[in-house]
């Protein structure tokens, strides 16, 4: 008697949509962390931007300059909407992911689960019937004696 579980092609299946799904959260939070940094530096760039105005303002500034640094302003100001706007979509899409994973992840649990099950059945089927064979080997053996 041989112990097969003959779900195990679909359980490994699902040990590999589960891989893929891990893989696709780590990408996304790996593309989350170099989103936040670009974000940290135009942030940056924006403040320096205010202060070097700041300085210049106080040095005297001229009208054209002044239109250049509220451009340049301007200009960071969009980009930084753009990222977080691309943030947000990102972090949308981390959040589909992690469902996908926590779904992958329950699936294979109650396979593997299914899997422990007809494994304790088989065992319980093995043992039974050791007993009935040792059970028939005692009574052949008194039937001799």
């Amino acid at each position: 008697m041989k112990n097969q579980f003959k779900l195990q092609p679909v359980l490994n299946y699902r040990q590999t949509l589960e891989d893929q799904a891990k893989q696709d959260l780590g990408r996304c939070l790996q593309k989350e962390a170099e989103l936040m940094e670009e974000i940290q530096v135009k942030e940056q760039d924006l403040g320096a931007l205010y202060r070097d105005l700041e300085a210049r303002q106080q040095q005297g500034v001229s009208t054209d300059e002044l239109l250049l640094y509220h451009h340049r302003i301007s200009s960071k100001i969009e980009q930084l909407a753009h990222l977080a706007d691309r943030m947000d979509r990102l972090r949308d899409q981390i959040v589909r992911k992690r469902e996908t994973l926590a779904d992958a992840a329950r699936d294979k649990k109650l396979l593997e689960k299914l899997k422990e099950k007809k494994n304790l059945q088989f065992q319980q089927e093995l043992k039974r019937r050791e007993t009935a064979v040792l059970d028939e080997i005692a009574v052949q053996f008194h039937r001799r004696f």
